[in-house]
């Protein structure tokens, strides 16, 4: 009776992530809402392992079939995201940070809805994270153009604290000279 599925399909795309068939996991997400639905409930897995998987698959969607991802964007989703940004365990945070950078890029309009909800957000963290999360949170002031936080990127014009991004020539890279660089564009 598999054509009566009800509910979520988390297990089954766990199941599939673990056995690391990625281009299933992709192939189903595309084409059906529940099995999107349940990688995104895997951004919530305890194992930090599946929800960095969950972030790549995710980003790998965003980059191949922008159109299906954009239809499940939504303020949670971004939220949760950008909360995931946050955590210790560098393969989630790092893809993270990719996930959230690239939704930035391909979709400022959406973004910039709430763009009240993301400055307060980004104040919080220029203010409370680490160096590496004040670096990409730099890298989204500049890209969203985020002109009201030019007083906190000024501050960080003289942190010589070197941060390591995923993120190509960020690596070992001043804090000042992505505060400049924000600076530049917004």
């Amino acid at each position: 009776m598999g054509f009566l599925s009800f509910g979520s399909k988390k297990d089954k795309i766990k199941k599939l992530i673990e056995e690391e068939r990625f281009d299933e996991v992709i192939r189903s997400a595309v084409k059906d809402k529940k099995s999107f639905g349940g990688l995104l409930e895997l951004l919530d897995d305890q194992n930090p392992g599946i929800v960095g998987d969950t972030l790549l698959i995710l980003t790998n969607i965003l980059e191949t079939d922008p159109a299906v991802f954009k239809a499940h964007l939504s303020d949670n989703l971004f939220g949760k995201l950008m909360s995931l940004t946050e955590v210790k365990n560098p393969y989630v945070r790092e893809n993270a940070m990719l996930l959230s950078y690239e939704i930035v890029k391909q979709f400022p309009e959406i973004i910039s809805l709430h763009r009240h909800w993301i400055v307060d957000g980004i104040r919080k963290g220029l203010v409370e994270g680490t160096k590496d999360q004040k670096g990409f949170l730099l890298m989204v002031i500049s890209e969203l153009k985020l002109s009201e936080l030019r007083p906190e990127v000024e501050e960080l014009l003289n942190v010589e604290d070197k941060v390591i991004l995923p993120f190509e020539g960020k690596k070992w890279v001043p804090l000042k000279d992505i505060a400049r660089e924000a600076l530049e564009r917004i």
